[in-house]
């Protein structure tokens, strides 16, 4: 007689499973209210109080998210982490300003189109970052700890998969 898998899960098994789900739902909520608040800082017409503003959001994002794995947040990474953020936020930002005279010349909707590619690269960026974090913490710390090719890559994906991700985060907020 086979015995199933699940009769074979020990209580302290069953614990555990259930606390890393609930740590990674509470962690794509953080995740997915921080994106929220990046892309309104999109609208923020000034360039400076945009990178300032999306590199705050992405620093209290990773301290949040540090509560939700019960990870002390070392200062020495969050420095790191605001270096990095000014670069990954600008980065996007300079991208679309060279864009934005193409853009923005389309009457009426060439202004939305252009806050739009804003809003979402600020998004993807803040979600690349948030998942880069969330799985820094649930590794126990040895993620960031590790290759920097690897932690790059591990970005670059996240930031791909959140340009696509980040339109649906808004359609579920609205809803």
């Amino acid at each position: 007689m086979e015995v199933s898998e699940a009769e074979n899960i020990g209580a302290d098994d069953l614990e555990a499973l259930r606390l890393s789900s609930l740590r990674n739902l509470k962690a794509d909520n953080c995740i997915k209210n921080h994106v929220i608040a990046a892309m309104g800082v999109g609208l923020i017409p000034s360039f400076m109080v945009e990178v300032v503003g999306v590199t705050g959001i992405e620093v209290k994002m990773i301290r949040d998210l540090a509560l939700v794995y019960d990870f002390p947040v070392p200062h020495k990474l969050v420095a790191y982490k605001i270096l990095i953020s000014l670069i990954a936020s600008v980065a996007p930002l300079l991208i679309a300003i060279q864009v934005r005279s193409a853009v923005k010349g389309v009457p009426l909707i060439g202004h939305a189109a252009y806050i739009s590619l804003l809003s979402v690269s600020n998004g993807a960026a803040v979600y690349a970052v948030g998942k880069v974090f969330e799985k820094h913490y649930a590794s126990g710390g040895t993620f960031l700890a590790g290759s920097n090719t690897s932690a790059k890559k591990y970005f670059k994906d996240q930031y791909e998969d959140g340009k696509k991700i980040v339109p649906l985060i808004v359609a579920e907020a609205r809803a």
